[in-house]
């Protein structure tokens, strides 16, 4: 899609000339031919970059500046000025214009400003993306685990990453649909291009359609000026549609389109917009079945569907639990200047026990909080007690319930230990990291516990 360039200026015969000349240059040039004209044009339609000159009437160059940074503070704008005007220019960069061109000019040296000016503006986009690229990249040691299911995603996920397949993934609330959808635009051929996310469930009808689309000025209340939407904002990228499920039936039919015709029209506009994303849907609704019931529309299930995946719930990829408590207690120490660096073993097998209904963002909120509270270098099972609820009452034989506190916790930490090794098939090193714990402790637990040679096997 061309680059969109506003050009003012109350000289017809410069206004051709340079919308010539900047049209041969692969962009799409507008003109106005004074800054009244010039701002109602900003209003109705989003440019990449603004050439204006300064001396018009009713209203000039450094006026239209102060109007657009009034609103946007990185549009780019490029100002023309006389040779007497240059206090004027120095004036317009002070308010934060790209640059000046004192008259008279080669179309040339024009034609190299503007290129960098809209270069300058794609800069300042991604940098205000910055923050969820970061989010992005830390939440990159999540997409890990040695279910067999996630392996088999993982797996999906590398095969179709490059491809323009659309991606749905199901599965229950809290258990990193998002964290998955970053993982896949993070392998895949748009990479370095925008990823977006809205939430489609929280903002009404209206003001989902306009965030989607975008729109002309005058569409709704309070729609002072144009807007672009999050579909031409990420082309070349990635969209990520949350819990897609909460689309009315109307902003299905529109959606249904843009993936069809791969071209969209802001809400209360006419002009087609040709979009080049990918689309990445979530929802924690089983849409099948919505489909069934006429909840949601067959044809675009199908086409959001195109590789459909099933995130399983925490409970149901216990293994995994480990790999997602290292990963939250590191980023917690980072965040609070912690220096955390285990779990004891009855703590993890509290963990293990636990039924998880909030899936990978309760144990987020349950490890943030060990950590916080913690003044040791490891968090110990009093610190989860009062947070973490079993999914099956203890068990008589493992737990003495009329025993002290000391010795529930060595009971549990035996528990904790046998079972572990059990399932690492003696293999310590596994263990240890099921448990959640460096091999030197596990080494001082067994001799602690004196766990002879048959119940722990030789294998390192």
């Amino acid at each position: 899609m061309p680059d969109k360039i506003l050009l003012v200026d109350d000289e017809k015969e410069l206004l051709t000339v340079l919308k010539k000349s900047l049209t041969r240059q692969g962009y799409k040039v507008y003109t106005a031919e004074n800054g009244e004209e010039g701002w109602n044009a900003l209003v109705e339609t989003m440019f990449d970059l603004v050439i204006s000159d300064q001396a018009m009437q009713p209203v000039d160059g450094l006026e239209l500046l102060q109007r657009i940074r009034s609103i946007d503070h990185h549009q780019p704008f490029i100002i023309m000025t006389g040779a007497g005007s240059i206090e004027s220019a120095v004036e317009a960069m002070r308010m934060g214009a790209f640059t000046y061109i004192t008259k008279p000019f080669k179309t040339q040296e024009l034609a190299l400003l503007a290129g960098r000016a809209i270069e300058y503006g794609k800069l300042h986009r991604r940098l205000e993306d910055y923050d969820s690229r970061e989010k992005q990249n830390a939440t990159a040691g999540m997409v890990v685990g040695n279910n067999p299911v996630i392996k088999q995603m993982l797996s999906t996920i590398k095969k179709v990453a490059d491809s323009e397949a659309s991606i749905l993934i199901q599965g229950e609330t809290g258990t990193g649909k998002s964290m998955f959808a970053k993982h896949i635009h993070k392998i895949s051929a748009r990479k370095d291009k925008p990823f977006f996310t809205i939430d489609c469930g929280a903002l009404s009808e209206h003001l989902l359609e306009s965030e989607l689309f975008g729109h002309v000025k005058g569409a709704f209340t309070g729609a002072v000026r144009a807007k672009r939407g999050l579909l031409e904002e990420a082309q070349g990228g990635t969209i990520f549609l949350d819990e897609i499920g909460e689309l009315t039936p109307s902003t299905q039919v529109k959606l249904l389109r843009a993936i069809q015709e791969k071209e969209i029209k802001p809400v209360g506009g006419n002009i087609p917009i040709h979009i080049d994303v990918r689309f990445i849907s979530a929802t924690s609704r089983n849409l099948s079945e919505e489909v069934e019931k006429n909840g949601f529309r067959k044809d675009l299930y199908y086409r959001l569907a195109v590789i459909p995946l099933h995130l399983p719930a925490l409970r149901e990829r216990k293994e995994d639990l480990g790999f997602f408590v290292d990963h939250f207690i590191r980023k917690c120490n980072k965040m609070y200047n912690k220096k955390v660096t285990e779990l004891d073993p009855a703590a993890m097998q509290v963990l293990m026990n636990s039924s998880w209904k909030g899936n990978i963002r309760e144990l987020e909120n349950i490890i943030e909080r060990a950590v916080l509270l913690t003044d040791d270098t490891v968090i110990a099972v009093d610190s989860l007690y009062h947070y973490v609820r079993p999914s099956t009452p203890p068990v008589a034989s493992e737990i003495d319930t009329s025993s002290s506190l000391k010795e529930a916790v060595e009971q549990a930490e035996r528990a904790a230990i046998r079972k572990a090794l059990k399932e690492a098939a003696g293999n310590r090193s596994k263990a240890a990291r099921v448990l959640g714990i460096s091999r030197r402790t596990l080494y001082d637990k067994l001799e602690l516990y004196d766990f002879n040679s048959r119940e722990t096997p030789s294998t390192a």
